[in-house]
């Protein structure tokens, strides 16, 4: 009977032991996201009207900043698109850096994009937008 339980017992162990084909790590899986997005500003605005939170948001897309295409996007409160535009980057920067380096150019550009949703500058673009409508 002693023999009968040893034998068992080995034969358990070894069929434990040689379960050498199943892994028990789960591979691990590496993804890569390529984004183009190089800038975003967004903010919660009552761009279609008072009393409303819209979602708008300005967005750079492209290899370099000088180079890169502007998206101008507004959604409604249940995610709608209501407006959306887009235009060359450089269409951002004002006349008196027409005439500036790239360096410079590039750097007006990012702080038109930071400080796209000012309260001054919101009310000039939703103006210029609702009368090209």
């Amino acid at each position: 009977m002693k023999l009968k339980v040893l034998l068992l017992v080995t034969a358990v162990f070894f069929i434990s032991c040689s379960n050498d084909k199943k892994t028990t790590e789960i591979p691990k899986r590496q993804s890569t996201v390529k984004s183009d997005m190089l800038l975003q500003s967004t903010a919660i605005l009552p761009f279609s009207g008072k009393g409303k939170n819209d979602f708008v948001h300005l967005t750079l897309s492209g290899k370099t900043i000088m180079n890169s295409v502007a998206t101008f996007q507004a959604l409604n409160e249940q995610g709608e698109e209501i407006h959306c535009e887009t235009f060359p980057a450089k269409d951002l920067i004002q006349a008196e850096y027409r005439t500036a380096n790239s360096s410079l150019q590039e750097a007006h550009i990012r702080e038109v994009v930071e400080g796209f949703f000012a309260d001054d500058l919101i009310e000039k673009i939703k103006n210029e937008m609702v009368a090209g409508l």
